[in-house]
């Protein structure tokens, strides 16, 4: 692999000079610029990136620390906030921690020394001590959907309790339903919680019967066996309520082996919004946590949040519902 010092000698010059005209800050003469990035495209030569940053006084490079990428919300929520942050000039490090607090130790440690700007973060694993830490290095934190909202650095959160409210306040009233399953992410995972909150009370205002809580991780074939273990003991209920899309998808394919239909025996609402769920046969009712614009709103709580003397910014955002075929009312 080329390096600078190959480029100069070639070039006859300093590396100082590469160094210069790499980053475009003139000191040459247009002849010696145009040879030097002659024999730059003719070495193929890439700049080291991590090595420029450590070498700026302010870096453009932001992290952004997710759980996984299996789950299509947190690859469409990655995808949007790269876009966002390209078109303002950043460039984002991602880091898939796959819910793995030694991983998420990797990570921090590794934005402290590649001297990031800023670090986005959206996981169960980071702690506030982990956020100071940051903090006393210069990089901004901003923690993000799952992350905890109480801390004193920038955040954005949904509140899930109420979006899981008025999910299962429209199956209730406009779907009939009276005998509710709710079918929960991880023990202890937040959102799940938050999620579940909002379902009890909507149970507990209508009056309505919470047949049992079922637990999956977040993923399709998860709510696929939690429903599936659920249909061997009963099947005495007739809505769903799922803590994410990914949930949901498995629980109709397992309501369909069975040998149940949906919406006709049962009714079903999921979370997240997910582009696949538009997809599903029948497609999904779900909740819809992810703005268009999320991208720019999280960028906009980052720079707020990064100006001299400012306080870090916080935000709520209020998710809504997004009516299907699953959810027995007509498709929108």
């Amino acid at each position: 692999m080329a390096t600078i010092k190959d480029i100069a000698k070639m070039s006859g010059v300093s590396t100082a000079t590469v160094s210069r005209i790499i980053n475009q800050r003139g000191g040459a003469s247009k002849k010696t610029i145009k040879k030097v990035n002659a024999i730059i495209d003719e070495l193929d030569y890439e700049p080291n990136f991590v090595a420029k940053t450590l070498s700026q006084q302010e870096s453009n490079l932001i992290a952004l620390l997710v759980p996984n990428l299996t789950n299509q919300f947190f690859a469409e929520l990655v995808s949007r906030i790269e876009q966002a942050a390209a078109l303002r000039g950043y460039h984002v490090y991602l880091c898939n921690s796959e819910d793995d607090r030694t991983k998420v130790e990797y990570y921090l440690k590794f934005m402290e020394n590649i001297r990031v700007r800023g670090a986005i973060i959206d996981s169960l694993y980071v702690t506030e001590r982990d956020l100071e830490a940051l903090n006393r290095k210069g990089i901004v934190p901003l923690t993000i959907d799952r992350a905890c909202f109480s801390h004193p650095y920038a955040a954005m959160s949904v509140d899930h309790v109420n979006g899981s409210y008025q999910a299962t306040k429209y199956l209730i009233q406009q779907g009939r339903c009276s005998r509710l399953v709710f079918v929960s992410g991880p023990s202890a995972e937040k959102s799940s919680e938050d999620r579940y909150e909002g379902y009890m009370r909507a149970i507990s205002e209508a009056g309505v019967r919470h047949v049992t809580k079922l637990y999956s991780d977040f993923s399709i074939s998860g709510g696929y066996e939690a429903m599936r273990s659920l249909f061997r003991e009963r099947s005495d209920f007739d809505g769903v309520v799922c803590s994410d899309d990914a949930i949901a998808l498995g629980v109709l394919r397992a309501i369909s082996d069975a040998g149940l239909k949906v919406p006709e025996d049962m009714r079903v609402i999921g979370y997240d919004n997910i582009d696949m769920s538009k997809y599903s046969v029948p497609r999904l009712s779900t909740v819809n946590q992810l703005p268009e614009n999320i991208g720019d709103m999280v960028l906009d709580i980052f720079e707020q949040s990064s100006k001299a003397g400012s306080e870090p910014q916080k935000k709520m955002i209020d998710p809504h519902l997004v009516i299907r075929d699953t959810s027995q009312t007509r498709s929108v």
